[in-house]
């Protein structure tokens, strides 16, 4: 029996424009309130996050920077997965490089992550990763942004102590996403789903995909799954 969601927000619960939907986030109260417990899990930032989950309705738990950071509840402390100055290090060898190039990096809330860092995706993220091959760091494309984070930090090993937390399996999850970063928590959840604007990866690893897209393909998804709680 399934008794949680965790679930991407950018691509997931939003619009093509990255609009929260309304439709999506009255899916999550419900389940909520049904008893079903509800993680988000984005590479964003844990203090967008906070906020995020209170507006939205979830009890507290999310997964913020792609896996490196989390919380257990509205009550726990932010807990960091990885040590930031390798990634801050990487940074610069990319930011030398498109400075000679007459480039400038667009960073997204440098300030305000723990374990990562994020750009714009102005510059092609293949040259990123060619740049960093040498580097105990991976770099990936979530179609919102470039991140930066140490070798083996994803959204899948950090749902697994997540579900330890929290007292639910992660075979009793349903999980769901869009891009490359979703990929670790869906492969490890009992049910793991896709929208219907997913990446080709993520879709070949989702054991159902759904027919539309965006926070409309979620609240597909999530009436097929748990039909006992959502009335149509």
């Amino acid at each position: 029996m399934l008794r949680g969601v965790i679930t991407d927000i950018d691509g997931t619960l939003t619009d093509e424009k990255r609009r929260l939907s309304t439709a999506a986030i009255e899916t999550i109260r419900q389940l909520q309130e049904g008893g079903v417990e509800v993680v988000l899990a984005s590479g964003n930032t844990s203090c967008l996050l906070k906020g995020l989950s209170k507006l939205i309705g979830t009890s507290g738990t999310f997964i913020g920077e792609n896996g490196g950071v989390y919380r257990i509840g509205f009550d726990g402390d932010l807990r960091t997965i990885s040590d930031r100055k390798i990634v801050l290090d990487s940074l610069r060898i990319v930011e030398q490089y498109y400075t000679e190039k007459g480039v400038r990096l667009e960073m997204y809330s440098l300030g305000e992550r723990f374990t990562d860092v994020a750009f714009a995706r102005k510059v092609p993220v293949d040259e990123v990763r060619d740049l960093l091959r040498d580097w105990p760091v991976a770099v990936m494309d979530t179609n919102f942004a470039i991140h930066i984070h140490q070798v083996g930090i994803d959204k899948g090993k950090t749902f697994q102590i997540v579900s330890e937390n929290i007292g639910i399996p992660m075979e009793e999850f349903l999980a769901i996403g869009d891009s490359e970063n979703d990929i670790g928590m869906i492969q490890r959840a009992g049910a793991g789903c896709c929208v219907a604007n997913a990446e080709e990866d993520v879709r070949s690893v989702s054991g159902y995909c759904a027919v539309k897209s965006y926070g409309e393909g979620f609240v597909e998804i999530m009436r097929t799954y748990f039909p006992h709680i959502l009335a149509r």
